[in-house]
């Protein structure tokens, strides 16, 4: 049986950097990059530390030599680098990080400060707007999954596309995830959602669940004879983000994998945002991925 990143047509090799900030959420994020670059073609992180004094260098150090331990027993190479703070940590990172489709930046997400968000303002934020590389932001919720999630859940937003831009990222967390659900939420306001009619109901229903077995026809085709198990849901709702939480903890995701773009993005008004509510209330770790 052939496991999920070889049943793929293409799984593209990049080159992965790290942005290690020297964080308890960071060592968590390394766990994840270990595991995508033990898929990758290429077997190999690149750890960038830009030395902002927050962390004593010989402290960073012995945390990166941990790391490199780790890196080590997956069969995985490590090369670290620590750079003297430029301007700020961002131009630093974009300064060593080539602009390139084939560069791939894992960061974490974290609450920065009391009320702060988890994304908004944040450098993770930054390097997804920038569309200089791909980039996979994760917030860590739970740890003791060590960075390999066996269930997985797509949001899907109704583009054209659907999931097909994570799919070379998604390929590299392979071949340890057993189950992907998907979710379709066709957003209704609440005025309409309250008065809607049953046949406009259906009518909505029928367009997302067209949508959806579009999806899952390219996904089943992708991942034939690997044992995946694949599922799907349509729902109308006037609250995205309580549907999807409702359905990972219901179908027990392990991780929200979900798109970013300039529009949902969160901007300093982040408390209405979508992915700042996922990322703050999600029962599971999620993973904001942008792919150029």
């Amino acid at each position: 049986m052939p496991d999920l990143a070889s049943s793929l047509v293409s799984v593209p090799s990049f080159n992965i950097y790290l942005a290690y900030d020297g964080s308890i959420n960071s060592d968590w994020i390394a766990k994840y990059a270990i595991n995508m670059a033990e898929n990758n073609g290429i077997r190999k992180i690149n750890l960038i530390h830009v030395d902002d004094g927050i962390h004593s260098p010989e402290a960073i150090t012995q945390k990166i030599a941990v790391i490199e331990d780790q890196a080590a027993s997956f069969g995985v190479e490590l090369s670290a680098s620590t750079l003297p703070l430029s301007e700020n940590v961002l131009l630093s990172l974009l300064d060593c990080i080539p602009k390139s489709e084939a560069s791939l930046c894992i960061c974490g997400t974290r609450s920065t400060s009391r009320g702060r968000g988890y994304l908004a303002g944040t450098i993770s934020e930054k390097l997804l707007r920038c569309k200089h590389f791909n980039v996979f932001a994760i917030r860590v919720v739970k740890p003791g999954i060590l960075g390999l999630p066996r269930q997985v859940l797509f949001p899907l937003s109704g583009h054209p596309r659907g999931v097909q831009g994570a799919m070379s990222l998604f390929a590299l967390m392979a071949p340890h995830v057993k189950k992907i659900y998907l979710l379709r939420v066709m957003y209704i306001s609440s005025l309409w959602f309250r008065y809607m009619s049953a046949s406009r109901a259906r009518s909505i229903r029928k367009s997302g669940t067209a949508y959806l077995d579009r999806i899952l026809e390219e996904l089943d085709r992708s991942f034939a004879d690997t044992g995946l198990f694949i599922d799907g849901k349509v729902v109308l709702s006037d609250d995205w983000i309580k549907e999807i939480l409702i359905y990972a903890n219901r179908v027990k995701a392990q991780m929200i994998i979900m798109g970013a773009s300039d529009r949902n993005l969160p901007s300093r008004y982040f408390y209405g945002n979508k992915i700042e509510q996922v990322l703050r209330h999600s029962p599971c770790d999620v993973a904001i991925y942008r792919k150029i």
